[in-house]
């Protein structure tokens, strides 16, 4: 038979549509070659191309070089083979074989299957050559192009980034301009000066280049130099000739450049600018004047001008008046129309701020005012205050607890920030009120209030430490010294307002107040016992000495301790209130005496009489170091070598305090700085008991939760006495593991305390020591506090030795049955502390896992 040849169907001319189409195409497979890889994209698409060119050209060669075949007798073709199918299927004679018979399998030779492997790491090699030496000059150029254009589009968009940022910044600073109210002035050298005056001119040298920097900075120098001099020549208090005729030779010499450099700058200066620069020059005009720190008037050489209003008062023969005493004439008879014209124009001023004090614009109101004590005379300020301070706090009614809190603190603001003279004025103004309405009291009525509202007032200097606790006793005597209705009303208000901070300021001088004014109710008629009011009072003064807050109707602390942090809060450049330590003889008799708290003021009184109150308090502060303890007290502390001043005190607190409360307020009170002292002194005690006494367990467990330096301490004075055991007798030893159960149960130590027990070596002592503290803690009643101990102590992973050492003592030697039998435990109790024994040891194991 012979091979029919197809026949080739003639290819078509390709249309434009077609051909744009299949550009198209190799464009996307160009770009996807090219985006294939991370890297070398360019050469991915040119071996592609020269790949497909190359395949192509063979294609052709093949069709060109095919030859015809041999015809093959299919008779003589083995029947093997035309099963194996190896016979081609170009030829008619040949016939693919479907048979697939298992034997006809069997029988035919197995095939070996040849895979290929290509090594890793090399490259296919292109058929048709290397890629020539222009190509890739070409792509390195396309690719220098490609990043060209990369880098000014990111460029564009940086520039475009500026210069929105910069539109950006302008519209912020035109509206900050706007809040600082900058941008209403036309003269723009204005807002240079000010900027020197605010101390920002070292933003210029940043803009100034490096030659007009260097001409400003001489500049400054030479203006430096001549403040320098000229101060020197004020200091001398005298010119001389030669400066003067140097002076007069600067003026006549030629303008310079720098000078020509000047006139172009004045010329741009403002008007304003012109006028103060008009006004020196006919200040320079006028001849000098200086004044010395004596206050006399020297002229240009240093000779002291004669005052004309002295030379006046000699030539009529009348007296000389000092210049402050004429202010105050001129403002008391009203002489002077311009005086009263300030005063009036102040007081309404100061009026019109404290009409508008409250909380919220305290720190406003506060700095108005302390602006216009800037401008004005202190005396102005202060009189034209107090004034409106009587007006509006000092009323036949009561006034608003709130409204005088307020205006306390404005007070003590200004007591800061000023100066305490400020504070003294006040207080001197106030107390001389006071003892005038207490010389009167019997005639007061009960309806008027102003007694009550300076009360009122007075309570709140001293709540904001505006003057000590020795002036409010003082007061205090003095009302319960004058027991009336009016007085015991002043009491109640003073015990409702700050009876709590008095008791904790000073719980030792509010317990002699309170004895004394019990003493006084004991001693007053029948009459006056008699009246609801008093009873209420001795309610409310119960309530107070047991610390009682709910019995206290309308009581609330909080806007007080507000409004205490917010002054502290508004003081600034470490600034605080100054406390007056005065005593009410010396703010009775300062008229008489003079002030001595105020620095320069003039006093007449005696050294050794000055603050004889204060005296009296020092020697009543130094009576519970010394003899405020009973002589018992005193010996039994001698006993037990309570060695120094320190011990002693607490020693004697601890045993005369009425319970561990009274006890801990005490000593805190003795303001110790070696917390180690008390940590002793209540160990010692609770060791030398006879039984152990819970007492000092609660009092050490109060200042461990107190602060951390107390948990510290203690810890450190049981490691002292763990150490030092060998010198502990047993019952010690049961009083020592006693108060070390209570605390690490209440978790006022941890149970780590014990990890300096050595566990390897223990003595009789130790061993005994271990087993009553171990008792202890097991057959604590409460037994979520027993595993919450021990799970504190399982979770650190720094004690595994301790934790160890701890489950190998109580599985063989606490629950041994020779130790069982000498603990004296009931069955119940024995039973309990294998439960609990199983389950810690269980615990610990676990956590150690």
């Amino acid at each position: 038979m012979t091979k029919i040849k197809k026949k080739e169907a003639h290819k078509k001319p390709l249309t434009r549509k077609e051909q744009r189409k299949q550009k198209t195409e190799a464009k996307k497979e160009n770009k996807r070659l090219y985006h294939a890889g991370k890297i070398n994209g360019t050469q991915r698409v040119v071996a592609a191309a020269e790949a497909l060119a190359a395949q192509s050209l063979q294609g052709k060669n093949k069709k060109k070089k095919k030859t015809k075949k041999p015809k093959i007798n299919p008779e003589d073709i083995p029947k093997e083979q035309l099963l194996s199918g190896e016979i081609g299927s170009d030829d008619d004679e040949s016939i693919d074989s479907d048979f697939s018979d298992d034997e006809v399998d069997a029988l035919m030779p197995k095939k070996a299957k040849v895979e290929i492997f290509e090594p890793l790491g090399k490259k296919v090699k292109i058929k048709g050559g290397v890629i020539p030496r222009q190509d890739e000059a070409e792509v390195r150029k396309r690719e220098l192009r490609q990043q060209k254009e990369l880098e000014g589009k990111s460029k564009k968009q940086r520039i475009k980034q500026m210069r929105l940022e910069n539109e950006e910044e302008d519209r912020e600073i035109a509206k900050l301009e706007k809040k600082l109210k900058l941008n209403k002035s036309k003269d723009k050298n204005r807002l240079v000066r000010k900027m020197f005056n605010d101390g920002l001119d070292y933003l210029l040298d940043f803009v100034l280049d490096d030659e007009e920097e260097k001409q400003k900075w001489e500049e400054k120098q030479e203006r430096k130099r001549r403040l320098k001099e000229d101060m020197e020549k004020e200091e001398a208090g005298m010119w001389s000739e030669d400066d003067e005729e140097q002076d007069e030779d600067l003026a006549d010499d030629p303008p310079d450049d720098n000078s020509s450099q000047d006139d172009e700058e004045d010329e741009e200066l403002s008007g304003d600018e012109e006028q103060s620069e008009e006004e020196s020059e006919q200040e320079e005009e006028q001849p000098k004047v200086k004044e010395d720190i004596y206050g006399r008037k020297r002229d240009a050489e240093g000779n002291i001008l004669p005052d004309p209003i002295e030379q006046e008062a000699s030539a009529t023969g009348q007296k000389y008046i000092p210049p402050h005493q004429r202010a105050l004439l001129a403002a008391s008879a009203g002489s002077s129309e311009k005086q009263a014209e300030i005063l009036a124009r102040l007081q309404k001023q100061c009026k019109g701020l404290l009409n508008r004090l409250s909380e919220a614009n305290l720190h406003k109101i506060a700095a108005g005012i302390e602006a216009l004590y800037m401008k004005n005379s202190r005396y102005n300020m202060n009189d034209t205050l107090t004034k409106l301070l009587q007006e509006a706090l000092l009323g036949s009614t009561r006034s608003n607890e709130r409204m005088v809190q307020e205006h306390m603190v404005l007070l003590a603001y200004l007591h800061a920030q000023i100066g305490s003279e400020i504070g003294a004025h006040f207080l001197q103004t106030f107390v001389e009120l006071f003892d005038g309405h207490i010389k009167n009291i019997t005639n007061l009525e009960v309806e008027d209030k102003q007694l009550n509202n300076l009360i009122l007032i007075l309570c709140y200097m001293y709540m904001f430490k505006i003057f000590e606790l020795s002036l409010l006793m003082e007061l205090i005597g003095r009302l319960s010294d004058e027991l009336c209705e009016k007085s015991v009303e002043c009491l109640l208000l003073i015990l409702q307002t700050i009876g709590f901070r008095l008791r904790k300021d000073d719980p030792l001088a509010f317990k002699t107040m309170m004895q004394r004014v019990q003493a006084q109710i004991a001693a007053a008629p029948l009459e006056l016992k008699e009246n609801p009011r008093l009873r209420f009072m001795v309610d409310i003064l119960n309530a107070v000495k047991n610390n009682n807050m709910q019995k206290l109707p309308q009581y609330d602390p909080e806007l007080a301790e507000n409004l205490r942090k917010r002054l502290k809060a508004m003081l600034k450049n470490d600034r605080y209130v100054v406390t007056l330590n005065i005593t009410l003889e010396d703010l009775l008799r300062a008229d008489k005496v003079g002030k001595w708290w105020i620095v320069g003021s003039a006093w007449t009184g005696n050294l050794n009489e000055m603050g004889s109150a204060k005296q009296k308090q020092d020697t009543n502060s130094s009576k519970p170091s010394n003899t405020g303890f009973a002589d018992k007290l005193l010996e039994l502390a001698k006993k037990q070598q309570m060695n120094t001043a320190e011990r002693k005190n607490i020693f004697c607190i601890i045993m005369s305090a009425a319970d561990y409360v009274d006890a801990f307020e005490k000593i805190l009170h003795l303001a110790l700085k070696d917390q180690r002292a008390v940590a002793y002194v209540i160990i010692h005690c609770a060791l030398n008991e006879k039984r152990a006494n819970p007492y000092y367990a609660h009092l050490a467990l109060k200042f461990c939760q107190f602060n951390r330096k107390y948990q510290l301490a203690f810890q450190f004075a049981s490691w002292d006495r763990i150490n030092d055991i060998e010198s502990l007798s047993k019952p010690q030893i049961r009083n020592l593991a006693s108060i070390l159960q209570q605390l690490i149960l209440s978790a006022g130590l941890q149970l780590s305390v014990l990890k300096v027990v050595d566990f390897m070596q223990l003595d009789k002592l130790s061993f005994f020591f271990m087993k009553e503290v171990m008792v202890r803690l097991l057959l604590a009643p409460d037994e979520r506090e027993i595993y919450q101990t021990f799970e504190r102590v399982a979770k650190n992973t720094k004690l595994q030795q301790f934790k160890q050492s701890v489950r190998l003592f109580l599985q063989h030697f606490l629950l041994k049955a020779e130790q069982l039998d000498k603990l004296k435990l009931k069955e119940e109790e024995q039973q309990l502390l294998q439960q609990r024994v199983d389950h810690l040891d269980k615990l610990l194991a676990y956590v150690d896992l």
